[in-house]
């Protein structure tokens, strides 16, 4: 069978037109394409070896630190035996741009990371797909108009195989030219035509041929190959689209190259194997597993994404227009309480993460990095990171002020979309307080009000937005209730002074804005009190004034009003 692949690609390689590209990860599937080619191409005189082989891998930044130096070896072994053989291979490494970058993404824009529960998984496409589509596109824009036809001008080798699994053999089925055909189309470039040559060939015979060579013919040694690839741990590979390339990010647990993949969670299958071999990466498990607790934790959620407070910001729609040339006061207070902006959710949906949290894992991060002696975040990305905050929150942290430092984390507090505990996931052990403040402001007058404290703090207090209605007075205000749950809060009235403080309410520390905001909620606070203790004594009054209620006893033997 080798040979016969063998000769399908020279075939190719001498008669195809298109530029040639090897897409290579490392892995066993991938290495063992790489060695047809390259056996192929010595077997040519070095006349015809005239068109040059990209070999393209994605480097996604975050890949395990021993297979990112096993990569790093792949690659350069394969340089080395390209010129020692005299042979027209290069190595286009692939990398996210810094936007699409892991660290500028999570840490920088408070994205939150993918898992298992959620549908769409962007991370593959910041760190895999969107640079291998960039070099794409990138050889197709520079590529000489055809006519014709036929406008495809890439071949794209993969080492993809129909027994894999069910769902690889589903994508191949997918675009392939017919059942028997090597050749398939890409999912997302016409212009890329795709070619599987050991899409028939089995994990066993692939083994048993690496076995047989010992060293392939760039260096690499099926020693060093098996021992990182373990159990199926060099799968994942490079991706070119969501639906074509290597098996997909965290799929099954087998293969997770991104070491902050959060698809699998608690004892990560990878980081686990790589600890029981003597790697020294329980703190990357240790940050991995804080992550993906702080991700649901409601204290370092913010109350809603970000577009929605670009919106409402914006204040796109606006209050309808009172008249201003009205002089009746009931006219006016009904136009007010009409068209004021209520500040209200229906249910916990929450946004990305908040500064706090993000600077919490960066700063935890910088820890494990000095302590453990691991290269995890370059100064570059920290940098574009500090920029991220001062872009999406509008605070200017100098990188001075940033210090590796062990996270005192106290265990996640986790809600349902009902605004209540989810009981089962939380654990967090301290008490829960529910702190309300009423504020005479609009929706979003708050809004802005709470991102400004969020600021000044640079600490974050998840609050859920409401409003006041007496609409006998046809009076309305807006309120937050305030969710605190902290080490050392044990009672209300140190709930009500941690918000208190946070919203600016301290001697000393008054802005004119905290100010108002804080005579205006001792004035409605009362007010509301007030209202809502006259209604109760009127609803009290009304009850008494009606016949009296017929008592009797239940089975359990309790006294009970007979309604």
């Amino acid at each position: 069978m080798e040979q016969q692949i063998k000769t399908m690609l020279k075939e190719n390689y001498l008669n195809d037109w298109r530029k040639t590209v090897i897409l290579y990860s490392g892995g066993k599937d991938s290495s063992y394409l790489l060695t047809l080619f390259w056996e192929m191409l010595l077997e040519l005189p070095p006349n015809l070896r005239t068109k040059t082989v990209h070999i393209m891998t994605a480097d996604t930044g975050v890949e395990a630190p021993v297979m990112s130096d096993y990569l790093n070896r792949c690659l350069m072994k394969i340089k080395q035996a390209a010129a020692a053989d005299r042979l027209p291979i290069e190595v286009e490494l692939v990398k996210p741009s810094m936007r699409n970058n892991f660290w500028y993404r999570v840490l920088g824009r408070g994205t939150l990371i993918s898992t298992p529960n959620t549908k769409h998984h962007p991370c593959t496409h910041w760190l895999k797909i969107g640079p291998t589509q960039a070099k794409f596109k990138e050889w197709i824009a520079s590529a000489p108009i055809r006519l014709g036809e036929d406008k495809t001008v890439v071949t794209a080798y993969m080492g993809v195989r129909n027994e894999e699994s069910a769902r690889r053999k589903a994508s191949i089925s997918k675009y392939q030219i017919d059942e028997e055909s090597l050749w398939a189309r890409h999912s997302d470039f016409n212009e890329v035509m795709c070619c599987h040559p050991i899409k028939f060939v089995t994990s066993d015979e692939i083994w048993l041929s690496i076995l047989e060579k010992g060293t392939l013919p760039f260096g690499v040694t099926a020693e060093e190959l098996s021992i990182q690839y373990g159990e199926g741990i060099l799968e994942c590979g490079i991706k070119t689209s969501n639906e074509q390339g290597n098996s997909t990010c965290g799929g099954n647990g087998g293969r997770l190259g991104c070491w902050t993949c959060g698809m699998v969670s608690g004892k990560d299958p990878m980081l686990t194997r790589f600890i029981a071999e003597g790697h020294n990466y329980e703190g990357l498990l240790e940050w991995k597993n804080l992550m993906l607790s702080m991700r649901n934790d409601i204290r370092f959620r913010e109350v809603f994404p970000r577009q929605y407070y670009n919106r409402i910001s914006k204040n796109i729609n606006g209050p309808e227009q009172v008249d201003l040339f009205d002089t009746d006061e009931s006219t006016i207070a009904d136009n007010y309480f009409e068209t004021y902006q209520r500040a209200t959710t229906d249910s916990y949906a929450p946004g990305g993460m908040t500064l706090e949290g993000r600077r919490l894992l960066l700063e935890h991060l910088l820890f494990i990095q000095e302590r453990d002696g691991h290269a995890l975040i370059s100064e570059n990305e920290i940098q574009a990171v500090l920029e991220a905050w001062e872009d999406t929150e509008g605070v200017c942290i100098p990188r001075t002020d940033i210090k590796p430092t062990a996270a005192q984390y106290d265990g996640e507090l986790v809600f349902l979309p009902n605004k209540t505990v989810n009981r089962d996931k939380t654990k967090n052990k301290n008490k829960v307080f529910y702190i309300s403040v009423e504020l005479n402001k609009e929706e979003n007058e708050l809004y802005t009000f709470m991102k400004e404290r969020q600021r000044t703090n640079q600490t974050s207090l998840f609050y859920f937005p409401d409003c006041q209605e007496f609409k006998d007075k046809k009076l309305v205000w807006n309120k937050a209730t305030f969710v605190v749950c902290r080490e050392g809060i044990k009672s209300e009235p140190d709930a009500v002074e941690y918000v208190h403080k946070w919203l600016g309410w301290r001697y000393g520390f008054f802005t004119e804005e905290t100010k108002q905001a804080a005579l205006n909620y001792l004035i409605l606070s009362a007010l509301s009190e007030g209202f809502q203790e006259k209604s109760k004594k009127e609803k009290y009054q009304a009850i008494t004034r009606l016949a009296p209620l017929q008592v009797s006893e239940n089975d359990n033997g309790q006294l009970v009003f007979a309604i």
